[in-house]
């Protein structure tokens, strides 16, 4: 048996918090939480056998631990796909396949860490593809679509490709770096791991439910312009909503949606949003949150003792982060900027 490192205690961690993050998925959230539940699982699984491995215990039986980078990327896009989808084919379950081959050749290490790499980076590109097609449906549904894009998971992506690239760079250097420096690079990996695994777990656990996506309903094909469609042919329907709208201030209402409006005017979902869409050229939620910070800009001056958080509240932002994003993207500057510029 040999004698185990400090990155085996970051593995140990890694497992203790995938199963701990895991568990509390599955038990306390909605079953379209579980993929990312079983993706941790697999993490936690994963940690283990590299242990093991490390260790000498079962290096001798057959070599397993390469598998789990060609397994990562189709898991992870599953995960997330179920997350906004809330459902998957069994169709879908096939993206793990190519794994299979593969698991009788795990001797082959630089083979299987070279094609795994690739394999992972171009899941991670669907994944993001995913959640910037996921996030642009919630911006044709929701003025509160901030609130539930999971654009961190985009960057959390991003970031962990970066380190898989380091990371296969340092693989394939083994033979010309000393050990410690390997040892070292293989600790920062671990650590990144670690760090990445904590944030969607708590991410996750803070997030009340993920709204579903719109393409199950009202689908981002069916609300998308017609490039031929010209502007007259909705500005009348646009004046008649946009006059509803602001005479009867709905865009105060919190997490207002697209199907609350059509309820509201008693238009068609395909008809407010194409109307929005042709005449201001912006989605429903950038169009709904102008209003929202042109109310925050006028009731500041108004009001100019109460605060920027209850404002924000009276106007229908459902979060700070979500207000002082949307408010920045607008004005230019953050809501503290534009109070002390206006209230000098």
């Amino acid at each position: 048996m040999e004698n185990l490192n400090f990155v085996n205690l970051i593995q140990a961690a890694i497992t203790a918090t995938s199963i701990l993050g895991g568990a509390l998925l599955w038990l306390t959230k909605s079953k379209e939480y579980r993929g990312v539940a079983v993706l941790l699982f697999l993490i936690s699984f994963g940690s283990c056998i590299n242990i093991l491995e490390e260790s000498g215990l079962t290096r001798d039986i057959y070599l397993i631990s390469p598998i789990f980078i060609m397994l990562f990327g189709p898991a992870t896009y599953l995960a997330i796909k179920l997350l906004v989808n809330k459902s998957l084919s069994k169709q879908h379950f096939w993206h793990l396949a190519p794994v299979i081959p593969v698991l009788f050749i795990t001797s082959q290490v630089t083979i299987v860490i070279g094609i795994g790499t690739l394999w992972r980076l171009s899941y991670a590109l669907l994944t993001v593809l995913l959640l910037l097609k996921y996030k642009k449906v919630m911006d044709e549904q929701r003025s509160d679509s901030d609130d539930f894009s999971l654009t961190w998971l985009v960057w959390i992506l991003a970031l962990t490709a970066v380190f898989n690239l380091i990371d296969l760079a340092r693989l394939n250097m083994q033979h010309a770096i000393s050990y410690d420096l390997n040892v070292l690079g293989q600790g920062v990996n671990n650590v990144i791991w670690l760090i990445v695994t904590m944030v969607i777990i708590v991410k996750l656990l803070t997030i009340k439910k993920i709204p579903q996506d719109a393409s199950k309903t009202n689908t981002a094909a069916d609300n998308a312009v017609n490039k031929n469609t010209k502007t007259d042919d909705y500005s009348s329907l646009y004046s008649e909503l946009d006059s509803l709208i602001t005479s009867n201030k709905w865009y105060l209402r919190p997490r207002l949606t697209l199907n609350n409006l059509s309820d509201l005017t008693g238009l068609q979902t395909r008809d407010i949003s194409r109307a929005i869409n042709v005449v201001t050229n912006k989605s429903f939620n950038e169009y709904i949150n102008n209003y929202r910070v042109e109310f925050v800009c006028k009731r500041l001056i108004a009001n100019k003792n109460k605060s920027l958080t209850d404002i924000a509240a009276d106007a229908g932002f459902s979060s700070k982060a979500s207000f002082n994003k949307v408010f920045k993207q607008v004005s230019g500057v953050t809501p503290s900027e534009y109070k002390a510029q206006n209230l000098l």
